[in-house]
């Protein structure tokens, strides 16, 4: 099914025709990025969602006794402490584990999860890549929030994450669909990374082939986009800044003004605000 209309695909033709004529696209540097994630994620109401999510289907499920949680690409750490809160509630020890490659936010990880560490609660964090340090059935659960296009070889990181387990436990894979708000940033990825971005399709995939027992379920929100359009403001570019992924000042006007009227064109009226769609699909998997 196609998603877009006439115009909305020609839009699309446009930015990509552009994109492939760039010379190249930087991606944002790390602090700037851990500032755009925190102001994007600020204005959408995906995090309360999917925190809402997991503390009712997964948290209120685990043992109450002893747990250990992975968390992979874990940012700043703004989600892992709610996660962790809902944790230390219900169970007598916790051992958390951030693996994070951005060394700002990892530093930040650090920061704010060290505030709940006690002799119930043990919070670590590895500057690193996941896949530098194997694991073999430690986790109780491992979490990909949003990470899992930012790996290298996602297939691999999967089958990692599942060996990581220990049976019974769970993986949790948190992805966005190939979908309107997206668009314009898998044209950057394809290029910046040099292979395709993943979504929620490619997760499906990827456990059809391996013939793996999964479930999935969507979680729709919104994105507050009223400061991206009109008169500039910091937030709004930091929006659209992480929305394509790149800093969109530094690119022709003839495709920033293309990057502009698409998500113009698929905002969606929502009492007084200018919305985003920004749905997400949450993939759950057991290890036998």
């Amino acid at each position: 099914m196609n998603l877009y209309t006439s115009h909305q695909n020609k839009i699309i033709g446009s930015i990509d025709q552009a994109v492939t004529n760039l010379a190249q696209i930087h991606p944002l540097d790390n602090s700037y990025y851990a500032q755009c994630l925190e102001i994007f994620e600020a204005n959408s109401d995906q995090r309360l969602g999917l925190l809402g999510w997991l503390e009712a289907n997964i948290v209120a499920n685990m043992s109450q006794d002893a747990n250990a949680i992975l968390s992979v690409g874990c940012g700043t750490g703004a989600f892992d402490e709610c996660i962790l809160e809902y944790a230390r509630a219900r169970m007598k020890r916790v051992t958390y584990l951030g693996i994070e490659p951005n060394e700002i936010s990892a530093a930040e990880f650090s920061q704010t999860m060290d505030k709940q560490a006690s002799a119930q609660v043990d919070v670590s964090v590895l500057l690193q890549k996941f896949g530098e340090q194997v694991f073999e059935n430690e986790f109780d659960l491992i979490l990909f929030i949003h990470s899992i296009y930012y790996l290298e070889d996602r297939n691999d990181a999967i089958d990692a994450a599942l060996k990581a387990l220990k049976p019974g436990g769970e993986l949790i894979i948190v992805i966005a669909p190939d979908e309107e708000l997206n668009t314009v940033a898998n044209l950057m990825w394809q290029r910046q990374m040099e292979q395709n971005s993943w979504f929620s399709d490619d997760v499906r995939a990827h456990f059809d082939a391996r013939g793996l027992v999964y479930s999935e379920t969507r979680v729709s929100a919104n994105l507050n986009a009223k400061e991206c359009f009109g008169e500039s403001t910091e937030a709004g570019r930091n929006i659209v800044d992480f929305i394509v992924q790149t800093r969109a000042d530094q690119l022709p006007t003839g495709l920033r003004n293309d990057i502009s009227d698409f998500l113009m064109s698929i905002t969606q009226g929502q009492g007084a605000a200018t919305c985003l769609p920004h749905p997400v699909d949450i993939f759950r998997c057991k290890k036998p």
